[in-house]
């Protein structure tokens, strides 16, 4: 049988410079490869610095996401030096990550996957919703996103690149008016979200249990005509329901963490059956990288050495994997673990599929906006947000953040008050992975096999399944 072989560089419309490339047999996806092109080096920037100077260099790891990155860099320092933040704190970093979260998701949706749907094959209709600059939804969530942001800079003073959350907690305290303030935003957004997003009230959509409410709630019109409705329509019209599956395995470090330790969603490692997770389990692996160690290493003992002549490697990102195992990070892998209802039974019923991947991140940035306004609710301004921290002189220690893609850690060892060594594993590592030392592929190349190509000019499908795991690939390349 004839092999085409196709190769997309850059992938457009994802943060980084991705390459996908792909055996096509058939009409469909036989192989596929996730190259990460890039080599940026953060993790060797850090050698020889003091440990606070991580915070300020790590999140400009990434521009969407940098609070998380400053928040698992704060969190692995706050480990070494045993230290605890105030209450307030811990809620104030919450309603920060969160609202990154939700501006990634959107920001994924309305800018990455929707102006897909404004091209052909699909209705000439969708351009006047989802195409980019000139399309009413496109347009819209452009503006709208200036509220969320408006809190963002009300707890975290600017954003990106933030440097409120340390190890004692947070530096820019929220008062009694601030708080007001941010509820008068937040309220503004979530009537945004409620007349376009969904065309319905925010706590009717989270009453969804099911995939069968689903359906009787798109037999409502304003449901059905909403950005999601017509999103739900599209996909069963258009298959999404059956293409971007993989045998999946789900990791979850446990999302939000409470004062008391408890996470909003629960952490553990889902392989049919759900398993607490314990972060001694992750290993990168190497031999398909072209940066890394000779061998498979936990984080706290792995090397960032480039070795763009290791004669196996196609891509400068490595494998993450858990007791040996490739796993999906995300919004899908939370909510599976987390047990929720709506999108559990839509995995039981069209598997781990582009359609239940882009409804488990929208359904998400729900459950996020309504936890906003509850978590803002249990502030107390005249408490305080920041309690001291002792400066990391010898130890190691991680931080754990569900970051918008999913599981992000940062490893650190520290000696003489200098970091020794510093290793980042993040959600796109987890999901672009190249194959590990026993050439098992990473998710996006398990799920790109069987996806259909009819038409080589146009794989409108490879396009679909690449973008529900929302890469981002400059994260990958640290």
């Amino acid at each position: 049988m004839t092999t085409k072989k196709i190769v997309f560089s850059p992938f457009s419309r994802i943060e980084g410079d991705l390459q996908i490339k792909i055996d096509v047999e058939g009409g469909q996806v036989v192989r596929s490869y996730a190259v990460g092109t890039l080599y940026r080096g953060f993790e060797a920037m850090m050698r020889g610095r003091d440990p606070l100077d991580a915070i300020v260099i790590t999140c400009r790891v990434c521009g969407q996401c940098g609070l998380t990155h400053s928040a698992a860099s704060a969190g692995a320092i706050r480990a070494i030096v045993g230290a605890k933040i105030p209450p307030n704190a811990h809620i104030a970093i919450n309603i920060m990550l969160a609202i990154e979260a939700v501006l990634s998701h959107l920001t994924h949706f309305y800018l990455s996957l929707a102006p897909d749907l404004a091209e052909p094959p699909y209705d000439a209709g969708m351009g006047q919703r989802f195409r980019p600059r000139m399309g009413g939804s496109f347009a819209r969530v452009l503006r709208e996103r200036e509220q969320l942001l408006g809190v963002l800079g009300i707890f975290a003073g600017k954003w990106p690149n933030s440097l409120a959350i340390l190890p004692g907690g947070t530096t820019k305290p929220v008062s009694a008016s601030e708080i007001g303030q941010s509820r008068g935003l937040l309220g503004e957004f979530v009537d945004f979200i409620e007349e376009q997003v969904i065309g319905d009230e925010l706590d009717s959509w989270l009453a969804l249990r099911s995939a069968s409410d689903m359906d009787r709630w798109m037999e409502n019109g304003a449901h059905a005509a909403s950005d999601i409705g017509v999103f739900v329509a599209l996909s069963a019209k258009c298959g999404m329901h059956g293409i971007g599956k993989w045998p999946a395995n789900f990791v979850s470090s446990g999302g939000w963490q409470s004062a008391t330790g408890q996470p909003l969603m629960r952490a553990g490692f889902h392989d049919g059956e759900t398993t607490a997770f314990d972060a001694a389990r992750i290993l990168e692996h190497s031999k398909f990288s072209w940066c890394g160690g000779e061998t498979d290493a936990h984080p706290f003992h792995g090397e960032t050495e480039p070795a763009p002549t290791r004669a196996d490697a196609y891509s400068w990102a490595k494998a993450p994997r858990y007791g040996g195992e490739p796993a999906e990070a995300g919004p899908l892998a939370r909510m599976v673990i987390d047990q929720d209802l709506l999108v559990t039974d839509l995995l039981k019923k069209d598997g781990p599929s582009v359609f239940v991947r882009e409804i488990a991140r929208l359904h998400e940035t729900l459950r996020l906006l309504r936890q906003i306004g509850l978590w803002l609710d249990e502030l107390d301004p005249n408490e305080p947000f920041y309690g001291e921290a002792p400066r990391a002189e010898s130890g190691e220690g991680v931080g754990l953040v569900e970051a918008p893609r999913g599981v992000l850690g940062h490893w650190v060892r520290v000696e003489n008050g200098k970091v020794r060594n510093y290793q980042i594993v993040t959600p796109t590592g987890w999901n672009m992975s190249p194959r590990d030392s026993t050439g098992r592929p990473g998710p996006v190349e398990a799920a790109l096999v069987g996806t259909p190509v009819p038409d080589s000019d146009r794989p409108v499908a490879v396009s679909h399944v690449v973008k529900s795991f929302d890469p981002c690939v400059f994260c990958t390349v640290h």
